[in-house]
Parts: structure tokens; C-alpha cells; sequence
């Protein structure tokens, strides 16, 4: 039995990591500093600037 429980803590674990990186790429791909207020809807990697 301990080692069932140790398995689902371990994959808890896992799942919640994954979906932490998986939040962060998201919140840093579609963050509102990206765009600048100098530069409306343009970034440095959109080669507008």
C-alpha cells in the first residue's frame, strides 16, 4: 500500500510540474509587456522596428 501512495505522490508531483512549465511558456508567450507602448503591437521579433 506504501508504495502505491509513494507512486501517486510521485505522479502528482510530475503533473503539477507540467503544468507549471506549461503556464509559464503560455504566460510568457502572451504577456502584455510584449508589446511596448512606444511601439503598438510590435515587438523586437516581429521586424517592424
Amino acid at each position: 500500500m506504501d508504495a502505491l501512495v509513494l507512486q501517486y505522490i510521485i505522479v502528482t508531483v510530475l503533473v503539477a510540474f507540467a503544468c507549471y512549465m506549461i503556464f509559464k511558456m503560455v504566460r510568457k508567450n502572451f504577456s502584455s509587456g510584449k508589446f511596448s507602448s512606444k511601439k503598438p503591437h510590435c515587438d523586437k521579433n516581429c521586424g517592424c522596428s
